[in-house]
Order: structure tokens, then C-alpha cells, then sequence
């Protein structure tokens, strides 16, 4: 396209909600997201695109605005994905925290960015709730925190860990 001049008929930026979207659109049915586990059948994009705009919903639901600030501590996972489109949906910014971080550096980052909410990995649990704890040691209100569990089975006595906080939410994937 070298020498074209771009305009609406030839060029439209790629956003993340747009390639969600197209994706959707052009391949509802192709593999989008693999569990690496292989615990869990690959969603399909119109799966993801469904699920992402549930998420969007239920972090409005939080209260979840504008220019808000969502921190995610996971490792790389279903949700990890999920969450990368549905935040932006909500109009507000994703702040991914590396999962190697330990406790002082996650609440020296979860203070820094303001996040309103944090969702976290059940496999990092106790270094975000340590991180939780010295941020509201610093003074500073924590996020609300929401823990991502991933369903593994079928198993109607597995439940969810207890949520030993009443800012606490559980996000099954």
C-alpha cells in the first residue's frame, strides 16, 4: 500500500476490542483460547468474545469506571486472556502484575497504579494476600479482590477457597 493515502475505506486501527470483535465475526468457531493443562476444551472466539463481554459486565457491576485502574497477579492463563479484552471494554486500564513479583513489590505497584479492583490467580494466593495486607498497612484502601478459580472437574464437592475478606469475589473460568 506503499504511496495509498488512508482513509475510512482502506485502513481501520486495530484495537484490542476490534480484533476481538472481527475475530468473532470471521471465526466464531476456530480455537481461540487453549488451556495449556489441557484440563478444559479450547473456547472457541465467539466463546471468548461472550465471556469477555460478561466479565465487562460484572466489573461495571464492582463498580468498575472510565479510567479506572483493574490489576491482574496470574500466571499465564485462561482468564489472564479474558481479562485483556474485557477491561478495556469497561473504558478502564489494565495494570498485569508479573507473577514472579513477591508481596512488597506487588503492594509498592497496587499503590502506585490505584487499582480499584485486583483479580489473582488461586495459585498466587498468599503473596497477594500479603501484598493486600501491606497496602492497607501504607494507609491506602486495598482493591477490591476478586480470585480467579479454574474449574477443573466436574466434582460438585469442590467449592471455591473461603473468602476471608468481605471486599472478596470469586471468578470461576
Amino acid at each position: 500500500m506503499e504511496g495509498a493515502v488512508l482513509c475510512a475505506a482502506n485502513h481501520a486501527p486495530l484495537t484490542p476490542i476490534s480484533f476481538l470483535e472481527r475475530s468473532a465475526l470471521v471465526y466464531p468457531d476456530r480455537p481461540a483460547v487453549v488451556s495449556a493443562a489441557g484440563d478444559a476444551p479450547p473456547r472457541t472466539w465467539r466463546e471468548t468474545r461472550d465471556r469477555c463481554l460478561r466479565l465487562a459486565a460484572a466489573l461495571a457491576g464492582l463498580g468498575v469506571q472510565r479510567r479506572d485502574v483493574v490489576a491482574v497477579f496470574a500466571q499465564n492463563i485462561p482468564a489472564m486472556c479474558e481479562l485483556h479484552f474485557a477491561v478495556p471494554m469497561t473504558g478502564a486500564v489494565l495494570c498485569a502484575l508479573n507473577s514472579r513479583l513477591d508481596a512488597a513489590m506487588a503492594s509498592v505497584l497496587l499503590l502506585h497504579s490505584e487499582a480499584k479492583v485486583i483479580f489473582v490467580d488461586a495459585a498466587l494466593l498468599g503473596v497477594a494476600q500479603e501484598a493486600l495486607r501491606l497496602v492497607s498497612a501504607a494507609g491506602a484502601r486495598a482493591p477490591v479482590a476478586v480470585l480467579i478459580t479454574e474449574l477443573l472437574d466436574d466434582d460438585a464437592d469442590s467449592s471455591p477457597p473461603p473468602q476471608s475478606h468481605p471486599r472478596t469475589c470469586t471468578y470461576n473460568t
